[in-house]
């Protein structure tokens, strides 16, 4: 009987120091303004895109047409942010489909201007090819401005 109240009593206690983790702060179209200038982010686009949720075996990982290089391409969401463990470096946008036979991820953006309506950043991007090899010759860093009606919240990095 003992050593069932002592497993008991551990069981509890580990659960009690278990600890999640976060560097994203979660900010609405609302309350951006100009003190989030120069901050790290990720926008998230249409609807929320908490961790990639599926509804009723329904995808709701949102897509955004970006134009780059005079190409509109379509990005899928990355989300991995699940409310327990949140980092920053593991959301992304990607390409759907390989663009001049790359796939092209922006990793981040930096938040350059806000105005009432838009929201200009710079974009972090990677040229990875079908094996995962980076290709360092394309450009890595474009500014881009998104109006704010498409965008439900900011992901800034702590």
């Amino acid at each position: 009987m003992k050593k069932i109240i002592l497993l008991i009593i551990l069981t509890f206690t580990f659960n009690a120091i278990a600890q999640d983790g976060s560097d994203i702060k979660y900010v609405s179209v609302s309350e951006l303004d100009n003190s989030y200038v120069g901050k790290m982010a990720h926008l998230d686009f249409y609807n929320y895109s908490f961790g990639g949720i599926k509804l009723d075996n329904k995808d709701l990982t949102d897509k955004v047409t970006i134009e780059l290089e005079n190409k509109k391409i379509e990005f899928l969401e990355h989300r991995a942010d699940n409310g327990h463990n949140n980092w920053f470096s593991e959301q992304y946008l990607e390409s759907t489909k390989f663009i001049d036979g790359y796939k092209i991820r922006i990793t981040m953006c930096e938040i350059e201007e806000i105005t009432s309506d838009f929201i200009k950043v710079i974009l972090f991007l990677q040229y990875k090819d079908k094996n995962g090899k980076l290709n360092s010759e394309k450009p890595n860093r474009i500014e881009y401005s998104f109006p704010k009606k498409i965008l439900t919240e900011i992901l800034i990095r702590n």
